[in-house]
């Protein structure tokens, strides 16, 4: 994040936030944030057309769609703490094996629970996801059926 300590800042803030909603503790390092076009996204991420605005691959930056103001937007922060709990997931080693699907999905389900958290404490946050934010499709890993 260079030249932009403002959004510097507020990561570390948000890291502070997320120890204090989940078990993990704040890491040792920071991420780097990027903000990328939304097709340049999509073509990290998905490899063509997808509504994906927060990717972290692994590592140590996290990439967002550039039209996202994180600093000065609840919702939009609230992808980031997503992305950000993926972050302190792989600091803390506590899923090691990034291509199990059942991982994936406890990763996934984690994320959204800790971003659920965030936003509901956030006063000014009243928009239509308010009660809960669910990922977008029914996940399920080879060998298991979609719930009924």
């Amino acid at each position: 994040m260079p030249g932009n300590t403002l959004l510097s800042d507020f990561v570390l803030e948000l890291l502070m936030a997320i120890h204090g909603l989940s078990a993990y503790p704040v890491p040792d390092r920071v991420p780097e944030v990027v903000l990328v076009s939304h097709p340049e996204l999509e073509r990290m991420a998905c490899d063509g057309p997808c509504a994906v605005y927060g990717w972290f691959p692994g590592g140590k930056t996290i990439y967002l769609d550039d039209r996202l103001d994180p600093v000065h937007k609840t919702v939009d922060a609230g992808i980031l703490v997503h992305e950000l709990v993926h972050f302190v997931q792989q600091e803390s080693g506590r899923f090691t094996d990034r291509g199990n699907c059942n991982d994936w999905v406890q990763r996934e389900q984690e994320a959204y629970q800790v971003q659920n958290r965030w936003l509901r404490r956030q006063p000014a946050f009243s928009g239509p996801f308010a009660g809960s934010l669910l990922p977008p499709w029914r996940i399920v890993c080879e060998g298991e059926r979609a719930a009924e």
